[in-house]
């Protein structure tokens, strides 16, 4: 092992990226890492190609999570989010893993590098607080079956952990003992499908993930039916749906989650139908940036009894830590204040249509990716309070089209906008649009791009991963 322990190897590296002291280091080269020089080799190739970051910022080690983009050579990582839709249509959890292009180089080397890779996903996940997530929400965690054995699985919260299984990794007899154990202790196992093929040990799952695309809606029903019968207490995750028309096929099937792009797919993107709710919602919006007083607001309002309705609810919720009950708009309004009366407003219009559909899994999307460009904003400081509460509501709107299925362009003809929100939105251009573009990217996965927008702001790979993870959860409580 003296080959790998010096002249700042790889080994350095990974045990200092995982908090490795002295005695973990020890640990490591007695363990023997590398059982021969070829995982040796193949480790290093697939090091160069999904690197892991140094300490240089003593944090843990960003890693990729699903992606379609290939990584290239000395590509940074980072850790990104795929939200999963119970049937009410809202985000029940995410799944958290590595790119698929990854995840392929892994399963075709050695053990140990498996087991690395599984160590440094859930110890960045320890690392940015994931625990606080998971008090609300499921998080969906692919690891390799060659993990299960390593302490490491069991450092996580039980609560709200979904370790999740490719369908070639073989949960068969050898592993049962370990799934019970997980599973007592509160764990909950999922398996990614693969098709009709025969599936042993159904009974130790609590999921199974079947890609629907690759079978017709028959053959997956009868996948279903099969599964039940072997598992009853089983439940169902409809995996890789693309387009809300699919969604819908899957809604008549005994699906109890969603997972794909089909949350913020444009479909369907014709001019802009506004209901009655969204409509007085806009003109507030609009005589708020005409600098309207508050008596013509509050007359705004009082026009529409939902919208009066939730702004007191809103007003004197426990957050707002009011002492007294407030009872009419006017008073609401001058305690809000003009910047969080344009936020509520922002965020309300995604939930004020007459058809809701996907609008609550839509809204939660948008809070993220708004919130997430604020706080990176926040974070360079190049941006005024002002300026922040600006490029928060273009993050929110950077969705609205999807909500309203219509043309963004034609969308935003219906709300004035500050020059620079719509050139973000627009033209992806001037002061908002690389905080913007960063947020998006993280959601997307681009991992070239991440790196690339994230340098461009000063910031680095593992203050966004720590910014993403914050403003998932004040989405998911701002939801909630």
């Amino acid at each position: 092992m003296k080959s790998l322990t010096g002249r700042g190897s790889i080994l350095d590296r990974l045990i200092r990226a995982l908090g490795g002291t002295g005695r973990v280091r020890k640990e490591v080269e007695r363990s023997g890492l590398f059982a021969s020089r070829t995982q040796e080799a193949a480790f290093r190739k697939l090091e160069a190609a999904a690197p892991l970051v140094t300490e240089a910022h003593h944090a843990p080690v960003p890693v990729v999570t699903h992606s379609s983009t290939p990584l290239a050579l000395n590509s940074p990582s980072i850790v990104r989010r795929e939200a999963i839709l119970g049937r009410n249509t809202r985000v029940a959890g995410y799944v958290f893993s590595l790119v698929y292009q990854a995840n392929a180089r892994v399963q075709a080397s050695s053990v140990s590098v498996q087991r690395l890779y599984d160590q440094v996903l859930l110890r960045n996940l320890q690392a940015i607080g994931i625990r606080r997530l998971l008090e609300h929400r499921l998080a969906f965690i692919d690891v390799s079956a060659s993990s299960l054995e390593t302490p490491v699985v069991e450092e996580m919260p039980a609560q709200g952990t979904v370790y999740l299984f490719g369908a070639n990794d073989g949960l068969a007899r050898p592993h049962n003992a370990t799934l019970a154990r997980l599973r007592a202790k509160g764990y909950r196992i999922g398996l990614r499908s693969r098709g009709a093929t025969p599936m042993p040990g159904l009974d130790q799952l609590d999921f199974l993930l079947i890609d629907i695309a690759a079978g017709d809606l028959p053959s997956i029903r009868d996948q279903m039916q099969a599964a039940v019968a072997r598992a009853p207490k089983i439940r169902f995750v409809a995996a890789n749906v693309q387009t809300q028309e699919e969604y819908r096929a899957c809604a008549g099937l005994p699906f109890s989650y969603y997972q794909g792009p089909f949350i913020t797919s444009r479909e369907q993107l014709d001019g802009p139908v506004v209901d009655a709710g969204r409509a007085r919602i806009l003109e507030v919006l609009n005589a708020l940036r005409g600098d309207a007083e508050v008596g013509e607001l509050a007359a705004l309002i009082k026009q529409n009894l939902a919208l009066s309705y939730k702004l007191l609810r809103y007003i004197n919720s426990p957050g707002m830590g009011l002492s007294r009950t407030i009872v009419a708009p006017e008073p609401a309004l001058l305690v809000l204040g003009r910047q969080k009366l344009y936020r509520w407003l922002a965020i309300l219009l995604f939930t004020s249509g007459k058809t809701p559909g996907l609008d609550w899994a839509v809204m939660e999307n948008a809070l993220v990716r708004a919130r997430l460009a604020e706080l990176l904003a926040e974070c360079t400081g190049d941006l005024t309070p002002g300026e922040r509460d600006e490029l928060f509501v273009a993050g929110m709107f950077s969705l609205l089209d999807v909500v309203l299925s219509a043309p963004l362009d034609a969308v935003l003809q219906k709300v004035k906008l500050p020059a620079p929100v719509s050139d973000a939105l627009l033209e992806r251009e001037g002061k908002y649009a690389p905080y913007l573009a960063l947020a998006i990217a993280c959601e997307e996965s681009d991992d070239l791009n991440i790196a690339t927008l994230a340098q461009g702001i000063g910031l680095d790979m593992w203050r966004v991963n720590s910014f993403h993870l914050d403003a998932m959860l004040w989405a998911q409580q701002i939801g909630d």
